[in-house]
């Protein structure tokens, strides 16, 4: 199964509301296919803000002379150290203002520049994983504004079914509610290594509130939800160090699930029409989504507002086109669910990851007796904007009858394609062939092996027509 690690995806404040975990691995030979569920991924970047969905913003793009300072405290009360702290309030233009701060070993944090506002925002990231945040507070300018953060944890049980119900084993959880002060605050946990029986329980973090809503998501895919507006249930109190059991119990087979019918790798270039088939959602129930790039710039995109309504449980499917500034070489990852922010803190829908990889050629129309060559980005684990990560093998294959999709096999010479070579991408995944001269018209598509981040899979087809 995928080790999970690195960052959650972060679904607060006036972000798009759709979210789940992100974390990235895989075993070498794992490969996305219809029906698998989906991996954990990598670096995340922020997913886009819904027009509909205004900041709380200042009406300037200026900063201030504020000081926001506190500490940060795990469960027991015990300092945690080397947690990053972030204080900000955005401006009308979206930027956030303020600063970010690494806990010392008490636990202390100290941010400057907030302006005075009663719209602030602190979110915080520990080492382990955890992320907690709270918002709609207020800061003063001049002055200094004091925040501890200090988690409780709520305790629940959940039962396996459906698809999937025999594999999961590392779920992640959002907990959203309403503070004392009556401001949004919000905490996400991942676990690892639950048990596997039929039954499983297990703890996460909350901060002191009125727990307003928990997703369970036993995958990136497959999330099961409570909210406390829902009939029957109401605000579950919990208080700092303590630790509360829901009254209730999560079941995976009702759980809201997502998945790729096509492309067969869930990989391609950017332009890709994706097939996103969705389960368990209620009938009536109006769903958005949303995308974005794991790469550093971060493009993100709502597909113009796009917006569909669930007929009922039944598998139902959307067509979805990845945006041509998708970037090769990272996932892309698309996400659906309600398109509004639950107690204006929190989104909440099942996502699945896409591998955006090219295969390009010098040219693709040429003469009889004319060289190109090919060339491409795959993904590579731990290659990240300037960083490098680990090279891999790309295997370059070929046909000369019509091709408009990868092979369903590993195996591309099982289904009528011809193996042109085998070459090694460097350190950010770029690749290229050696010059070739197809005798016809030839359709060339390349694989790529999997790593601890990113499952095998294949690029698109590209056609090189002779005339």
């Amino acid at each position: 199964m995928r080790r999970l690690s690195i960052l959650p995806v972060l679904i607060v404040l006036t972000l798009l509301p759709l979210s789940g975990a992100a974390y990235g691995a895989s075993p070498p030979n794992w490969s996305h296919t219809v029906d698998a569920h989906s991996p954990w991924i990598g670096h995340v970047a922020q997913p886009p803000a819904l027009p509909s969905l205004p900041a709380l913003r200042l009406a300037a793009a200026a900063g201030g002379a504020g000081v926001v300072r506190g500490h940060v405290y795990d469960y027991d009360g015990s300092p945690v150290a080397d947690a990053w702290v972030t204080a900000y309030v955005l401006d009308n233009q979206g930027k956030r203002l303020c600063g970010q701060d690494t806990t010392d070993a008490a636990g202390a944090y100290s941010l400057s520049g907030a302006p005075a506002t009663a719209h602030g925002a602190i979110n915080v990231g520990t080492e382990n994983g955890d992320y907690w945040a709270m918002k709609g507070l207020a800061f003063a300018d001049p002055g200094t504004s004091t925040y501890d953060v200090r988690p409780a944890r709520v305790t629940w049980s959940a039962t396996r079914g459906g698809p999937w119900g025999s594999d999961w084993q590392d779920p992640f959880f959002e907990v959203a509610g309403m503070s004392a002060a009556a401001n949004p605050v919000y905490a996400s946990t991942h676990q690892s290594g639950v048990g596997s029986g039929a039954t499983v329980t297990g703890w996460a973090s909350a901060l002191p509130a009125d727990v307003r809503l928990v997703a369970f998501y036993f995958y990136s895919n497959e999330v099961a939800v409570w909210d406390a507006a829902d009939p029957g249930n109401s605000p579950l109190p919990v208080t700092v160090g303590s630790a509360t059991a829901l009254p209730f119990t999560f079941d995976e087979a009702s759980a809201y699930r997502v998945l790729f019918t096509r492309p067969y790798w869930a990989s391609g270039k950017p332009g890709t029409v994706l097939r996103l088939a969705m389960q368990n959602f209620p009938a009536g129930m109006k769903l958005g989504f949303g995308g974005w790039s794991e790469s550093p710039g971060g493009f993100s995109t709502t597909w113009g507002g796009k917006r569909y309504t669930s007929t009922g449980p039944q598998r139902q499917t959307v067509s979805l086109t990845v945006p041509a500034k998708a970037t090769p070489g990272y996932s892309f990852i698309v996400a659906a669910g309600d398109p509004t922010v639950r107690y204006n803190i929190v989104g909440v829908g099942p996502m699945e990851n896409f591998q955006v990889c090219t295969l390009n050629a010098t040219k693709t129309s040429i003469r009889r007796g004319t060289a190109v060559k090919l060339s491409g980005v795959v993904p590579t684990e731990g290659h990240w904007g300037s960083t490098a990560g680990k090279a891999k093998y790309v295997w370059i294959y070929k046909r000369t009858t019509a091709a408009s999709a990868p092979p369903t096999v590993w195996d591309a010479t099982k289904k009528g394609w011809k193996l042109v070579a085998r070459v090694r991408s460097d350190r950010y995944g770029r690749y290229h062939s050696a010059l070739l001269t197809p005798a016809r018209t030839t359709w060339y598509v390349a694989r790529y092996a999997g790593d601890d981040q990113y499952w095998r899979a294949y690029t698109s087809v590209r056609k090189v027509r002779l005339y």
